[in-house]
């Protein structure tokens, strides 16, 4: 028979194997993380020069979209001249388009984009029917998922 060594309390021990599923847990997090993180700092999925976001008129039944996008009007000289919202459930309901015409990379990731349509927003917030937009990254690619991707072919949503 084994004696218990009284300088061990055996109440307070844990199997040495017992961390090892967190430490996996973590392990995948961060992994997937920093996975995330580099797939988007890759151009390949960043929109690029030329890219288009088409909206057809009247694809809206109804305001499924809650979000404002926040745009800079920029002047022909590449000056800021004001700001303008764009809702995307306002935009589809008259049709539009944004063209991608330059990207800037400093101070942030922003695209210069020129929008062409009926409005984008409510009076007092409305971009007008044509205007350069300075827009973030992420903003072109939300307006871009909410009008079904870059491109101005079918694309199979809210035929």
């Amino acid at each position: 028979m084994k004696r218990p060594n009284p300088h061990q309390d055996s109440r307070n021990q844990a199997p040495s194997t017992a961390w090892l599923p967190v430490l996996a847990a973590i392990l995948v997090m961060v992994t997937g993380c920093l996975s995330a993180v580099f797939v988007l700092q890759l151009d390949e999925f960043r929109p690029k020069l030329g890219d288009i976001v088409a909206f057809r008129p009247g694809s809206q039944d109804a305001d499924i979209w809650q979000m404002s996008i926040p745009a800079t009007i920029v002047a022909h000289n590449g000056a800021a001249v004001g700001t303008c919202s764009l809702d995307p459930n306002v935009v589809a309901t008259g049709g539009g388009s944004m063209v991608v015409e330059a990207r800037q990379d400093t101070p942030s990731l922003q695209y210069q984009v020129h929008w062409s349509g009926v409005r984008t927003d409510k009076p007092g917030a409305d971009c007008g029917a044509s205007a350069d937009l300075l827009i973030s990254r992420t903003d072109l690619q939300r307006l871009a998922n909410t009008a079904g991707g870059f491109g101005i072919g079918d694309k199979g949503i809210l035929q």
